[in-house]
């Protein structure tokens, strides 16, 4: 079954819809998974912060946005903006991306995974934690690059 998703531009000073902002046609619902489950969202080089989402009668869904601001710790904000509009490839379909705290900035990560079916994204949104070979990593926020399909995992390492 494929599903029709909205995004629509939220003014919480108005508490109220500000307009429409893009929308998908039809997604397979592991890939509305995906989109529901990030903290933001990259449409048309411009990165917008997830407010809430809805669905009407099961069928069509709506993600409301405001655009990205202030509401991650100062420590992160800079890079981050500077990490999600920095980059430029367009692979062929959903995949995760990661990048790693390094105490100043983000870096790209090694890749963990070549493939991760869009289910399986969605399940690894749903962690708040990540290890992988013995190392614990916070997950920090998490981006869907619709520009370039991609799902960009931030990471943080967890000193145990």
């Amino acid at each position: 079954m494929y599903y029709p998703l909205r995004y629509i531009e939220w003014s919480e000073t108005k508490q109220m819809e500000v307009g429409e902002v893009y929308q998908i046609h039809s997604l397979s619902q592991e890939e509305l998974f995906v989109h529901k489950l990030v903290d933001a969202v990259k449409l048309n080089h411009r990165i917008w912060v997830h407010v809430s989402h809805e669905s009407i009668d099961h069928e069509k869904h709506t993600i409301y946005l405001r655009p990205f601001a202030e509401e991650l710790p100062a420590t992160y904000q800079r890079s981050l903006a500077t990490t999600i509009s920095g980059q430029k490839d367009y692979p062929n379909g959903l995949a995760p991306e990661y990048w790693l705290w390094n105490g100043t900035q983000f870096q790209r990560r090694d890749a963990i995974d070549s493939y991760v079916s869009p289910i399986h994204l969605a399940l690894r949104l749903l962690d708040h934690y990540l290890v992988q070979q013995d190392i614990t990593y916070d997950i920090l926020y998490t981006v869907l690059d619709a520009d370039r399909q991609k799902v960009m995992i931030f990471l943080n390492e967890v000193n145990e």
